[in-house]
């Protein structure tokens, strides 16, 4: 199935040496192309033969693994969803238990937890993995994580601290149970010149800190686990005087599924090692190139846990495959996550509201950390409550809140034209409180039964 070739640039992509490293952006954009392809085919002949589960479920849509030649039968094969990994997570598994070595969970902000089993092999590749991915940033050799890191089944925390340690860093796992002032004495002791954290905890760190953040001296800031728009990115680097970069990924794909490079206009899906699609989340349908739909990860490196035609729930588009990024990586990309699924709000008389919009209206207010969005329902009219982390009770940053929302399309007119949306209390509360506990917060609740939505 693969070439001495394909060999030979699966170990340039995830080298630890630099020299190495760069070699990845001279490889040409069709041979990129040709090593997922090749590696897609492998796996799906490899699930076929060792998931019975997931066997029968493609004989019943009338796939054989005769008909696995090429990368188009993809979208022939089943969907899978969490719903499956919850209900028949022995559906996914290729080994024998005893490979099992290594077990993750998911974190949900549904709450909803989904077990995923790696193998040795497994959980040393994604290792190497992340690893690459910190090795592009030159200059940020000092790195603290910040997520939640108390969870026994957090193994994603194990796999980021070796990928750090993978290329030669200095890497520190940070909760974020920790006040905002140990995180900072942590910081200037060790000169971390990196941070790997959630927005929320970064929000709140940016307003509780004691002092200017600025001048600690973080080059790099990656952001995972929640969507944030580009107004939070303007006003995160102008206080800390740092480069923020996305990272999408999921505890199911274990870490990235893609991230930014510098030039921050698109994120490099990890080809060789994920498929990305893009489809019609009413039909199922595959979406062309540029047409926004739910998120679809077929995994191409794992052994012990494949997944194939995985829907994320999230809502992405991938970009163009056209020119090779100014960055040089041969990877495809794909615009940032606008939000989930599910999370797409009907207010007011029918109007459309996304989270980003959301997003974009509230935290470019200056001051606020976090925020949680509630609605529910009165009569006819939908009401909508927010609770805003913050230092201290201000009625200027409730009114400027306010106003933010009312400039937000979808909530305007359906307050000043149909008048069946009210925005009831803003409540503030210290930072840190809708996070803890909980690796990220869950900003958006719809208390509206369905018959009244």
């Amino acid at each position: 199935m693969f070439d001495f070739l394909d060999i030979a640039l699966e170990r340039w992509v995830r080298s630890s040496s630099s020299k190495q490293g760069r070699c990845v952006n001279h490889i040409p954009l069709w041979y990129m192309r040709k090593l997922s392809r090749a590696k897609l085919i492998h796996t799906l002949r490899y699930v076929y033969r060792h998931s019975p589960g997931q066997r029968k479920a493609w004989n019943d849509a009338g796939i054989k693994l005769r008909d696995i030649r090429s990368a188009e039968i993809l979208q022939h094969l089943p969907l899978s969803n969490g719903s499956d990994l919850i209900e028949n997570p022995d559906d996914y598994i290729c080994v024998p238990q005893d490979e099992l070595i290594h077990i993750l969970t998911t974190s949900s902000a549904k709450g909803i937890k989904k077990t995923i089993y790696l193998t040795a092999d497994d959980f040393d590749h994604q290792v190497r993995t992340i690893g690459t991915h910190l090795r592009r940033f030159a200059g940020g050799e000092r790195v603290a994580v910040m997520f939640l890191v108390h969870d026994p089944t957090w193994t994603v925390g194990s796999i980021i601290r070796q990928g750090i340690a993978e290329v030669g860093m200095l890497g520190f796992l940070s909760g974020i149970h920790r006040s905002v002032k140990e995180h900072i004495d942590l910081i200037k002791e060790y000169r971390i010149n990196r941070l790997i954290t959630s927005p929320s905890h970064l929000g709140r760190m940016t307003v509780e800190a004691s002092e200017d953040v600025g001048k600690l001296g973080i080059r790099y800031i990656h952001l995972g686990t929640q969507p944030w728009g580009e107004d939070f990115r303007r006003q995160m680097e102008q206080k800390w005087g740092a480069k923020l970069i996305d990272g999408y990924g999921s505890n199911e794909c274990v870490c990235a599924i893609a991230s930014e490079c510098l030039q921050q206009d698109g994120l490099h899906v990890a080809q060789a090692d994920l498929w990305v699609e893009i489809i019609d989340p009413q039909t199922g349908k595959p979406l062309a190139d540029g047409q926004e739909g739910e998120v679809v990860v077929t995994t191409l490196s794992r052994r012990g846990m494949p997944l194939v035609r995985y829907r994320t729930g999230d809502l992405s588009h991938l970009i163009p495959n056209g020119q090779r990024c100014a960055c040089g990586l041969p990877l495809r990309k794909m615009g940032r996550v606008r939000g989930r699924v599910d999370d797409m709000l009907i207010i007011g008389a029918g109007h459309n509201l996304f989270p980003d919009e959301v997003d974009r209206a509230v935290l470019s207010v200056a001051g606020i950390s976090d925020y949680q969005f509630v609605l529910s329902k009165e009569g006819y009219k939908d009401i909508l409550e927010l609770t805003i982390e913050a230092r201290g009770p201000s009625e200027e940053l409730k009114a400027a809140v306010s106003k933010a929302l009312m400039d937000v399309h979808s909530i305007g007119i359906s307050c000043r034209a149909s008048q069946t949306l009210r925005i009831g209390g803003i409540e503030i509360v210290p930072p840190g409180t809708l996070t803890k506990d909980r690796p990220k917060s869950i900003r958006i609740i719809d208390k509206r039964t369905p018959a009244q939505v």
